[in-house]
């Protein structure tokens, strides 16, 4: 296939990257917006297949580490790659809705490589580096994500320069233990629960991959009354937790106490 489209004219090639567009998924069977609830709710390795063309993002947890990575997506698969799998570090956490669902409880699944995804994210935009450097890329999406995290547990906090906050979200399954490196003016802090904290990523939210591929997601409101300084914590740049400012640049992302 591969010395046919070499030899192709320009036109050819045209219709037949447009028809691979068209047949992406071909071999995948969709229902859009079941009112169905996913079966990989709470904890676990999560996988992703990523249609850059179509922006949408699928997960499960269908698969061992192993199998994922021997998996090789076929040529009607050219516009998809696969994500590396990721860990929550939430003790808890739901996807309200699938991304063009009207109502909560409404999700896009899709049957592919003998396995159930759903429909998790829609891409907003493509990664862009925050510094000269990339050592964060901020991505804008759409999801419905609701996390729970317990009362006397850590929470790692991204600060931007401008003041913005993002919380811990996942890691990579192969997470090294070495401490990321952060741009100037950029700081992570560990900060100790004093109760459960409900943390609601809805609608346009900010994914931001830090260089061991760590995410923190927001922008985030303060919640000064609901956390402490912990003396044991960990912090990567200097940060005053008296400075939290009272409102998160959007609504989209909010957090408040856990009932």
């Amino acid at each position: 296939m591969s010395t046919q489209l070499t030899t192709m004219k320009p036109g050819q090639l045209v219709i037949v990257v447009a028809m691979l567009l068209v047949s992406g998924c071909s071999n995948a069977v969709r229902e859009s917006c079941v009112a169905r609830s996913p079966q990989f709710q709470g904890a676990g390795v999560g996988y992703e297949l990523v249609n850059v063309a179509a922006g949408d993002v699928w997960a499960t947890r269908d698969w061992a580490p192993d199998e994922f990575d021997e998996l090789s997506l076929p040529l009607a698969w050219v516009f998809w790659f696969k994500n590396d799998p990721r860990v929550g570090v939430a003790d808890h956490g739901t996807f309200l809705r699938s991304p063009g669902c009207g109502e909560d409880g409404q999700y896009n699944y899709m049957h592919a490589f003998n396995r159930n995804f759903v429909q998790v994210v829609e891409l907003i935009s493509r990664p862009r580096a925050t510094d000269d450097q990339t050592l964060i890329r901020r991505t804008e999406l759409e999801k419905y994500h609701v996390l729970h995290f317990f009362a006397g547990r850590t929470v790692s906090i991204l600060r931007s320069p401008t003041g913005e906050r993002f919380i811990g979200v996942s890691r990579s399954l192969d997470r090294t233990s070495e401490p990321p490196a952060l741009p100037p003016g950029w700081s992570l802090t560990d900060r100790l629960l004093t109760e459960d904290l409900q943390v609601n990523l809805l609608q346009q939210v900010s994914v931001l991959r830090l260089e061991n591929e760590d995410s923190y997601q927001g922008p985030i409101p303060a919640f000064t009354e609901w956390v402490r300084a912990d003396s044991e914590a960990v912090t990567l740049a200097p940060d005053d937790p008296q400075a939290l400012p009272g409102q998160g640049s959007r609504a989209s992302a909010d957090i408040r106490r856990s009932r």
